[in-house]
């Protein structure tokens, strides 16, 4: 699919004219070959563009500007997959060319949207749109990371805490990839002395890059002190329990000898003779058993 709109009143228009955005997808080879009738692409930045799962990147070729940007679908879904434009700016005849393999969601709002204005202009505001997944996405990851440190604080006995911990760091160490790569491409791209007066606009996207990634970087701490966090009170939750099997078997082990001692039927002991011997033999149990627990409490140890 191939399509044009003049950049000055945003109005549909053919190929041929300048000052016009090109926004082709998935082109078959006859509408690749009548773009590039019209277009000088450079082969390799067009190779580039046709190759899926490429990361973002930027080159200054002789007739274009050449940018690979790659976003988030649905910054609020951890396993959603990535979008990816390619775009061909041709300064010296004001034209932008957006390359994509597959629908891209905000680039079809900026299209329905786009009543005109400059090349430099339009090009921003695409890529605004793209860095503007980013932080809706971390703002989504701040959400899971709160719920996160409640659930871990309540000390919940669940393998689900720790698995969801690694899954997010999974999460955020692929998105922190994919937002690095974006960055360095904006930062090559920010520099060009082409981009005169309106280069503040592209300085303010690789600006609000970096806080993303700025971003990134502290929820992957704060994931790892979670796991901290959830680990330790599962040691404490283990240490209780520890501490009860101990005050049991300190409890027990005076009685079991106390009973052991009684229980060899030796008919030399006097004791077994007595009238009231029966009750001296469960008396000491209670003794001996009250006593320590008296004294265990007053250690503090339940």
């Amino acid at each position: 699919m191939i399509r044009a709109k003049r950049l000055s009143d945003g109005m549909t228009t053919g190929l041929l004219a300048s000052e016009v955005w090109v926004d082709v997808e998935t082109p078959s080879p006859e509408e690749l070959a009548l773009i590039q009738e019209y277009y000088p692409l450079n082969p390799l930045a067009l190779a580039d563009a046709r190759e899926i799962g490429h990361w973002s990147r930027f080159e200054e070729y002789p007739h274009h500007l050449f940018l690979i940007f790659r976003t988030l679908e649905n910054p609020a879904n951890p396993h959603s997959r990535t979008e990816r434009v390619s775009y061909f700016y041709f300064p010296e005849v004001q034209v932008l060319l957006t390359y994509r393999n597959e629908p891209v969601h905000y680039l079809e709002e900026v299209w329905q949207s786009f009543r005109g204005g400059t090349g430099l202009r339009l090009w921003q505001h695409l890529l605004e749109r793209g860095v503007e997944t980013f932080f809706a996405y971390t703002d989504a990851l701040t959400e899971r990371v709160e719920e996160l440190e409640e659930r871990a604080l309540d000390g919940a006995n669940t393998p689900e805490v720790p698995r969801r911990i690694f899954s997010a760091r999974r999460e955020v160490l692929r998105v922190r990839r994919l937002a690095s790569q974006a960055r360095e491409a904006l930062l090559h791209l920010e520099r060009l002395p082409i981009l005169g007066p309106e280069a503040y606009l592209f300085r303010d996207l690789t600006d609000r890059m970096g806080q993303v990634y700025g971003g990134l970087d502290a929820a992957r701490d704060e994931l790892s002190n979670i796991l901290e966090v959830h680990l330790s009170a599962q040691g404490n939750r283990l240490n209780r329990v520890v501490q009860t099997l101990t005050v049991i078997s300190v409890l027990f082990l005076p009685m079991t000898l106390w009973a052991g001692i009684y229980g060899t039927n030796f008919e030399a002991f006097s004791e077994y003779q007595w009238p009231w011997g029966r009750l001296y033999f469960w008396s000491g149990l209670v003794l001996i058993g009250g006593s320590l627990a008296w004294w265990m409490r007053r250690r503090g140890w339940w």
